[in-house]
């Protein structure tokens, strides 16, 4: 089999990694529309983002498992089937038991679909370049939420809020013909594919000895995105709130992204350059957690505290998923990032309906904006003990 350069790999995987993007993030867009047309509660919206990540706090591991035994491209085509499934069923639903019915199912797809591509791109790059490859696909995240945010409400304005997510269920066919097709198993040659791969009840019985370093990137994970989709979940709607029209509510809270999409790869870069992966996180969550503190008591701009989030938020994905590869072997990656996608989704399941339930108490945003930082601080703290015991172990 002739050489396949990891960059053509990092190709496919970014689009790839874009189905998950833009069914995770279809819905906050045209939430309004949805609440209106069908009745349900705010939170009930968020309870649609937060069912999205139920399935993955219980499917994550085994599917990470499942890709170290059989590969990506087997379990890659079967997420994509699944997700196109549930988002389908989105789409066409017209109650609220039809529409958390297909986002649980779109869900176990698409978190499976956020397990394959990392662990691919471990397994593809070597140690010199995987930040540089962390750092791109984690604009992929970005790109398609900028997308949705900024044009899935145009969409669902002009037409129907279905008319959005069934056009993410045509990408999703896309991909799926796409990696049936032309995406190429790993290839023998490359060092790789002679490694040992264990059954799935020893694999099982491993998660015991992944050591607590993996657990605690995993909470980082976990808090980070508890924060950050809680924001990205209900910001439009604070801005619409306070007297911002729909498209500049969507286009501040799309900042977030924004900088994610900008900074993202420049960030895997200086991981690659500068290592101690924990003090970009540190440093992001930080100053996540005083941004996101002062939206709704002050009266700074919003566009530069849309900005300060933009900074902060991209320095803390691909140092994450560049850590996961120091602490385990290539045979048991899908293991590790298993985890971190269990723990992500228990974030994402948790922070929105918690975000949502405080409105719906209190009717205002205050205490859904100290939850946000609270859980932004919590990730930094994580980051901080992670530091502190892989210094202890290094004396």
């Amino acid at each position: 089999m002739k050489h396949i350069s990891p960059w053509k790999i990092l190709i496919y995987i970014y689009v790839f990694m874009l189905v998950f993007a833009l069914v995770f993030q279809s819905m906050p867009p045209v939430f309004g529309f949805i609440i209106s047309s069908l009745g349900i509660s705010h939170a009930q919206a968020g309870a649609l983002m937060s069912f999205f990540g139920l399935p993955g706090i219980f499917i994550s591991i085994p599917g990470g498992i499942l890709a170290d035994i059989y590969g990506s491209k087997k379990i890659g085509i079967c997420a994509l089937i699944i997700t196109l499934i549930g988002s389908l069923m989105v789409g066409l639903g017209n109650n609220f038991s039809l529409l958390v019915t297909g986002r649980v199912i779109s869900g176990i797809g698409a978190l499976t679909i956020a397990i394959i591509a990392p662990q691919t791109l471990s397994q593809w790059f070597d140690k010199k370049d995987l930040g540089k490859a962390m750092g791109i696909i984690n604009t992929a995240m970005p790109l398609g939420t900028i997308f949705t945010l900024n044009v899935f409400g145009a969409l669902a304005l002009a037409s129907t809020w279905r008319v959005p997510i069934l056009l993410t269920s045509i990408y999703c066919l896309l991909i799926l013909f796409l990696f049936y097709f032309s995406y190429p198993d790993m290839p023998k040659g490359t060092g790789r594919e002679g490694q040992k791969k264990l059954g799935f009840r020893e694999s099982v019985h491993n998660i015991r000895k992944v050591g607590l370093s993996i657990w605690l990137i995993a909470a980082i994970w976990m808090m980070y995105n508890a924060s950050a989709i809680s924001f990205l979940t209900f910001g439009t709607d604070y801005y619409i709130s306070v007297g911002y029209d729909a498209s500049y509510a969507g286009f501040l809270t799309s900042l977030l992204m924004i900088g994610a999409l900008l900074l993202s790869t420049f960030v895997g870069f200086l991981t690659d350059k500068l290592g101690n992966e924990e003090y970009f996180i540190i440093g992001g969550s930080i100053l996540l957690t005083l941004t996101l503190f002062l939206v709704p008591r002050t009266n700074i701009n919003p566009i530069i505290l849309g900005v300060l989030i933009g900074i902060g938020a991209p320095f803390v994905p691909a140092p994450v998923f560049s850590l996961v590869p120091r602490f385990l072997p290539p045979e048991r990656l899908g293991l590790g990032y298993g985890i971190l996608s269990t723990c992500l989704n228990f974030g994402v399941l948790v922070g929105p309906l918690l975000v949502g339930l405080s409105y719906d108490l209190t009717l205002n945003y205050y205490s859904g904006f100290n939850l946000m930082a609270i859980l932004a601080l919590s990730g930094g703290i994580f980051a901080l003990i992670l530091k502190s015991i892989t210094k202890e172990n290094r004396c």
